[in-house]
């Protein structure tokens, strides 16, 4: 994978790819307030080419949930063809566990997730699985909050699903805690976790499904472009995936690399990662 100097921006490299798969949180809003400019460019994307793009999100909630927040947010479909979220690629494994009881741990508001799905909300004593979506108060809450509760739960020997891998994400001016974050713990205290989004490939083979029917053929890795700000989400599933990526440093990495572009290749080779190319936000 060749790797080019910093851009400025996409217009730069864009004619190169077919299809661009395009992380939302940190890209194209950061919780709070859309990027007028990061829009602008998916948008003159699809215009001038007339080629796909989809967005991959590690959202634990359905993609039509996700699309109804966008509009919301200020963030228009002209920029986007469709959504691909871990929600979706969750909902589709708790189908295949018809009738399980779910010890959901995460907020109320992600309950999108369960959505069209045959399940029982119980106390973790009496489940077969636990759910993870985030944490239950993520303002006021951080990983080492549930220890002691994970202790208790690993006596249950229960699977947790990461229904949202993301460590950490943009809210505002700062970063809270994502689903992640109390997966990585739970695994790290012993017990057993699956993940399906970002960085791992579930999430990446429905994402290039819709990229392909939007084109109308068969795209090859080194025809799709990942546009994402995560590091161990985003770059190292486009890495692992053989897609080519466009790193933009601005984001929840921003502390470390935000103007600083001689400290991204080392920060990219620490993790044995490469990107095609990087820049601060996401431009035309």
């Amino acid at each position: 994978m060749k790797q080019h100097d910093p851009i400025s921006g996409l217009h730069q490299i864009a004619e190169e790819f077919t299809g661009i798969l395009c992380d939302v949180w940190g890209v194209l809003h950061n919780g709070v307030s859309a990027f007028p400019e990061a829009i602008t460019a998916l948008e003159t994307y699809r215009k001038h080419y007339g080629r796909p793009v989809v967005l991959i999100t590690n959202a634990p909630r359905p993609a039509h949930e996700i699309a109804a927040h966008l509009q919301r947010m200020g963030v228009p479909e002209s920029c986007y063809d469709s959504i691909v979220s871990s929600g979706d690629v969750v909902q589709a494994d708790l189908r295949e566990l018809e009738g399980a009881r779910v010890y959901h741990i995460g907020p109320q508001k992600n309950h999108g997730l369960f959505h069209g799905v045959n399940f029982e909300f119980v106390g973790p004593e009496a489940a077969d699985v636990i759910v993870c979506s985030g944490l239950n108060d993520r303002e006021t809450e951080e990983p080492e909050d549930y220890r002691d509760h994970f202790e208790e739960l690993l006596k249950l020997d229960l699977t947790l699903i990461c229904a949202n891998p993301d460590i950490v994400a943009e809210q505002g001016d700062k970063l809270v805690w994502c689903g992640g974050a109390l997966a990585k713990l739970y695994e790290e205290m012993g017990g057993h976790v699956v993940i399906t989004g970002k960085p791992f490939h579930p999430i990446y083979d429905l994402a290039r499904s819709k990229l392909n029917a939007h084109a109308g053929k068969m795209l090859d890795r080194s025809e799709i472009l990942a546009i994402g700000d995560g590091i161990p989400t985003d770059i190292k599933g486009a890495y692992t995936q053989g897609i080519s990526a466009l790193f933009l440093t601005d984001g929840i990495h921003a502390a470390e690399l935000a103007d600083n572009f001689d400290a991204v290749r080392p920060t990219l080779q620490a993790e044995g990662l490469e990107t095609h190319s990087f820049m601060g936000r996401l431009n035309w």
